[in-house]
């Protein structure tokens, strides 16, 4: 009995497996403001994360582009402060797509505090929102 179980259960998952319930191969077409990028996330703080020609920027929700995509890696806003790298640098950038920090650090931790952690060249220390080290 066992056998005639494991026989039709082999079977009926063989036959169904051939089945796919999703459909694949078939895209589905981008629509909105944010269609033209080749890539949009979601939306923090009202800016969405966008890619275009392998680089990455932010949007608005409208599509129109706030910070233009110029960087090799971006982080949501936080705060009102976006994490942004180039090259292996990484600087900070506000909501109106100024860079308040341009990229010249190795990392930037989170702001605890109004401050964060900071690497530049093998030293770690404190610095604010502005860029300045503090203690």
């Amino acid at each position: 009995m066992k056998t005639f179980f494991s026989i039709l259960f082999t079977l009926s998952f063989l036959i169904f497996s051939q089945y796919s319930f999703a459909q694949k191969g078939t895209k589905k077409e981008k629509t909105g403001p944010l269609a033209k990028y080749d890539y949009a996330g979601p939306f923090y703080e009202g800016l969405a994360r966008i890619k275009l020609e392998k680089k990455w920027g932010f949007a608005d929700s409208t599509g129109n582009v706030v910070v233009k995509p110029k960087y090799n890696e971006v982080e949501n806003f936080k705060d009102g402060l976006a994490k942004v790298r180039t090259d292996t640098k990484w600087g900070l950038v506000d909501k109106s797509g100024n860079e308040v920090i341009k990229p010249t650090f190795d990392a930037i931790y989170e702001f605890i505090n109004d401050r964060a952690m900071v690497l530049l060249n093998g030293e770690k220390y404190y610095m604010n929102r502005q860029g300045q080290r503090v203690k």
